[in-house]
């Protein structure tokens, strides 16, 4: 397989996971008993995302998101709750921090769980849709 058809491969394969979370997002549902949560909006389309955390501890137990978005914004929320859960406050942070650096160029590297995120970063207009939960996420936490 030449380098742009194992390219071409990748994107698609990122593209079909991406569309997967959007179709069928994990974890979208509003948390009782949430301990924090934050919202972000995105000015310029409208969208907006609730992230809801309960942390026990230094444990993030459960992870949920409500709100409407694009489909690069739901599937970005649902990967985050998925990836998420289970951690320490710190790591969620510190994997936030992952996905910013993913998208600015900085650093490409993504736990798998992650991997279709790597799909939006050549289109910069739609690294704010990617980066909503992750900012309502460390919003959440520093709460």
């Amino acid at each position: 397989m030449s380098g742009k058809a194992s390219a071409a491969s990748m994107a698609a394969m990122y593209q079909d996971a991406l569309l997967a979370h959007h179709r069928a997002p994990h974890n979208r549902r509003e948390m009782g008993d949430a301990t924090a949560s934050a919202v972000h909006k995105n000015p310029v389309c409208g969208d907006e995302i609730r992230v809801m955390v309960r942390v026990d501890g230094d444990e993030l137990v459960d992870v949920s998101f409500t709100g409407r978005g694009c489909s690069i914004a739901t599937a970005s929320a649902s990967m985050m709750t998925d990836a998420t859960v289970g951690q320490s406050v710190g790591d969620a942070v510190a994997l936030a921090e992952q996905v910013e650096r993913m998208l600015t160029g900085a650093d490409g590297a993504l736990p798998d769980g992650l991997a279709p995120l790597r799909g939006v970063a050549p289109f910069a207009g739609r690294h704010g849709c990617a980066r909503m939960p992750w900012q309502a996420l460390r919003e959440a936490l520093s709460t």
